[in-house]
């Protein structure tokens, strides 16, 4: 099929050399498993929509779009049908050992590598497993890694000025499963606990699945509910309530007796959570330490409910000129979210911001091409293993 991109100048007649989109459609049907491409410059100024005969190697689009409707087992067959063929690339390959990566089946991409290594007479890509791939040094718990659900964090002081972002917590957590990372608080006023405390109590109502990074925070309220000369219950209220929703009770009952006897008022009343939220490391902090200042990380699967992780990323945007968006932890990213995609990087472009787009997985890339996307952030394609 032909594609639409878009193009900086309407007055002038395009080029004879090839085109953003036909260079990246070109990189991934023919660059070898070892590179990495995509060198394709984000576009400044207006836009045009034009056509380009560039197209895709056959099957991969198609693979792409199946798997992004989470349709896995479809998409490998429909590549092993293409890899039988006289013209297959490395390209089919490549798509092939990608998903078998992420579905998890290791028999399978051992067995294609042999017989890529047995046609294509080259050494293939070797398996990966996430562990492996994390930043040396970092202690991150085993319970860390297996958490899952749209990441969320706040950062800086909790404060009235946070009311903003705590909606947008609220209204992510109704989407599903939310990570929320605390670890990056480093200063509460009443103000801003009392606001934590109400909407964590109403995500315990609503039986929201939560996994917190909370230690930090614990022991920043702590600290002012062990200060004698601290005389504000919205610290001790939200140290209970977090307590509560991670189902600790025993350190519930603890403060809930300190806290009658410094404000002389019964405390609130244990709750057990129907759904207790599950502790985690702050798995967004450790990876931050390691990575570029200017990096953005997504995770799990990108849908159309992914509104409050595209509002945190044009936050993040904000101060910097140039900004990379790591996809490097993201499963999936599904077409509903091209909307986001779009509004969020035009908003970028229209800011003078250059964004580069790392770390994606083949599906992912190709769904981007095949968005539009690589035509306002640079795509780069990650090395093969």
């Amino acid at each position: 099929m032909d594609f639409s991109f878009f193009r900086k100048d309407k007055s002038k007649p395009a080029p004879a050399k090839k085109s953003g989109k036909a260079e990246a459609i070109e990189a991934i049907n023919q660059a070898p498993l070892t590179e990495e491409h995509f060198n394709s410059a984000p576009l400044q100024g207006g836009i045009d929509v034009v056509e380009t005969g560039a197209k895709l190697a056959p099957g991969i689009e198609e693979a792409a779009m199946l798997y992004a409707s989470d349709r896995a087992d479809e998409a490998i067959v429909l590549l092993k049908t293409h890899l039988a063929g006289a013209d297959a690339g490395d390209a089919q390959w490549r798509m092939l050992f990608d998903l078998y990566r992420m579905t998890r089946q290791r028999e399978a991409f051992d067995q294609l590598a042999l017989d890529y290594a047995v046609k294509r007479e080259t050494s293939p890509p070797v398996w990966v497993d996430e562990a492996t791939t994390r930043p040396q040094g970092k202690n991150i718990s085993a319970e860390a890694t297996k958490s899952s659900g749209q990441l969320f964090s706040l950062k800086g002081a909790l404060d009235e000025t946070s009311a903003d972002r705590i909606t947008l917590l609220q209204s992510a957590a109704g989407q599903g499963a939310i990570q929320l990372d605390l670890s990056g608080i480093s200063s509460v006023t009443p103000a801003g606990s009392q606001l934590l405390k109400d909407a964590l109590a109403q995500l315990q109502k609503k039986r929201a699945q939560l996994q917190i990074a909370s230690g930090a925070l614990i022991s920043l309220l702590q600290q002012h509910t062990g200060d004698v000369a601290q005389h504000e219950p919205a610290h001790w209220l939200l140290l209970l309530q977090l307590y509560q929703v991670q189902g600790k009770q025993d350190e519930f009952e603890d403060l809930a007796v300190d806290y009658a006897v410094r404000f002389e008022v019964s405390p609130p009343s244990w709750e057990t959570p129907a759904e207790v939220a599950q502790s985690i490391a702050p798995v967004a902090a450790e990876a931050a330490e390691s990575a570029s200042a200017n990096a953005f990380a997504m995770h799990g699967v990108i849908n159309g409910g992914s509104t409050a992780l595209f509002e945190e990323f044009r936050a993040f945007s904000t101060a910097r000129k140039e900004v990379e968006l790591d996809l490097a932890d993201v499963q999936r990213v599904e077409f509903a979210s091209v909307n986001l995609f779009m509004e969020a990087l035009m908003h970028l472009l229209q800011a003078g911001k250059r964004v580069r787009i790392i770390g994606g997985n083949e599906m992912v890339n190709v769904v981007l091409i095949v968005m539009g996307v690589d035509e306002m952030a640079e795509v780069m394609r990650r090395k093969a293993g």
